[in-house]
């Protein structure tokens, strides 16, 4: 029934198998839909109520995308601990950052490539299994170089699993995208609050290699998952709902996407636009993330050097700072506020627009640097900040991921989000270099390097030419 093997005819085919067009087509009755009026596939997901099926897709992709989140998190209360075991220099440590986000970048660029040419079904399977089986090899790392390259291998597979983003947005109507992205990030923040549970019981006793070994667990078994990812998804079906009377027409589309197509003059403006706010969105949150530990394991008001804080951390004598159970607990707390500030964001995009949406975060998140610069004395004063912080990163983060799906056709949509996640992840790999070495030279001239990316940021959102709520996925 469909001939026409066009992107377009492929998220057709996804959206309804042939076997349910048959029996919709019979239905109608065969003379009736040769005359009836055709409709496109947008017409059939704009259709779509929210539904049983829809939230099955939430919680598996949900699912898999936990997997980015245990690294991360992993990677914030991981480096103390072998920072002190293997007595690591300040760059070293930072390094440790550095190549993870490094993996991510150059992953971010082959699985956006690896999915256009062999599906995504595939790709999320096999960047999850790399993540898996070469999560699990870190655990024996004999030396710090093995685990400089098995974590930049790490890094390669995570990003793999942002496909899921893209697959999801394009089976949801568009008053329902919103609160489907964010409800998404909720579901993923899950595996931040898990590792920082784990960590918090495992690093102390048995220490940091089984706490890697420990989050390879999960991983594997989101594997198990795979049967259920769905190649055909049978959205109408099992959401009990009517389709548009006609017969689906899947549009011819004449060339696959290139990456110029992204800065032809229609989209020129925004595509610049919309990369330099993916550059800040994940600069601030991985940044916000890291800042976290580092901002619980010094007196980050004294100057100009920084020193150890004695009642936040405990030193083992050898120049470096533990994580104590009192900082697990606050970053466990702040970890929190992703969770209690998505829902913010879930009314202020559907009521004002992505682009005021993703502004007022960005504005958010530098006032709230700019209240640190104060240096502020208390250690709970420092947590409320920093849940406001990476609660509206977060919140920016999750923002410019929905808006860029819905920015470009069927096309470019996947080469306009992966150049998005190539540039985020260049914002990611620098960060380390702000909220890890920088920060330990001067905190305060880290957290100007935050804000001023922030303030950038948020002028660059109010003035993008195209705002995509409501906008109907071309």
């Amino acid at each position: 029934m469909l001939q026409h093997r066009s992107q377009e005819a492929e998220v057709i085919a996804t959206v309804m198998d042939q076997r349910m067009l048959k029996r919709y087509d019979e239905s109608i009755g065969e003379t009736e839909s040769t005359d009836a009026e055709e409709y496109t596939v947008e017409q059939v997901i704009e259709s779509l109520k929210w539904g049983r099926y829809h939230y099955f897709l939430l919680l598996l992709f949900g699912a898999f995308k936990a997997i980015d989140r245990l690294e991360i998190t992993l990677m914030t209360v991981l480096f103390p601990a072998v920072q002190c075991e293997w007595h690591l220099s300040g760059l070293q440590s930072t390094l440790l950052s550095v190549v993870v986000f490094t993996g991510m970048m150059f992953g971010a660029a082959f699985w956006g490539v690896t999915a256009d040419d062999f599906g995504r079904k595939p790709t999320i399977f096999i960047a999850t299994a790399l993540v898996a089986y070469v999560g699990f090899l870190t655990s024996f790392s004999p030396t710090i170089y093995w685990l400089f390259i098995l974590r930049f291998v790490v890094g390669i597979g995570v990003v793999g699993a942002i496909q899921v983003e893209v697959i999801l947005i394009e089976f949801v109507a568009a008053k329902y995208r919103a609160a489907a992205m964010i409800s998404l990030r909720a579901i993923e923040n899950i595996g931040g609050l898990f590792e920082v549970l784990l960590a918090w019981a495992v690093v102390p006793t048995l220490g940091w290699r089984y706490l890697i070994a420990f989050t390879a667990v999960p991983t594997t078994l989101f594997l198990l998952l795979w049967p259920v990812v769905p190649e055909s998804v049978r959205a109408a079906e099992m959401n009990r709902c009517s389709l548009p009377a006609g017969r689906l027409r899947a549009a011819v589309v004449e060339h696959r996407g290139r990456l110029g197509d992204l800065f032809h003059a229609e989209y020129r403006r925004s595509t610049i636009q919309m990369l330099f706010i993916f550059f800040a969105a994940t600069a601030t949150y991985y940044g916000a993330a890291l800042i976290t530990t580092e901002l619980f394991s010094v007196d980050y008001c004294a100057a100009p050097n920084v020193t150890s804080s004695s009642d936040a951390s405990s030193s083992d004598g050898c120049g470096c700072s533990s994580l104590s159970s009192s900082d697990y607990g606050r970053i466990l707390l702040t970890s929190l506020a992703e969770l209690a500030i998505l829902p913010i964001a879930i009314v202020l995009s559907d009521l004002i627009g992505r682009r005021r949406t993703l502004a007022i975060c960005q504005i958010v998140v530098a006032l709230s640097y700019l209240v640190l610069l104060t240096c502020v004395g208390s250690t709970w004063g420092v947590t409320v900040i920093l849940f406001v912080v990476r609660g509206f990163a977060m919140g920016s983060a999750a923002i410019i991921h929905l808006y860029a799906p819905e920015l470009f056709p069927t096309q470019i949509r996947a080469i306009g989000t992966s150049s998005g996640y190539f540039v985020g992840r260049i914002g990611a790999m620098i960060t380390p270099l702000i909220s890890q070495l920088l920060l330990r030279r001067s905190v305060h001239s880290a957290l100007l390097v935050y804000t001023l990316i922030c303030i950038v940021g948020a002028i660059t959102a109010l003035l993008l030419p195209i705002e995509t709520k409501g906008r109907r996925m071309e």
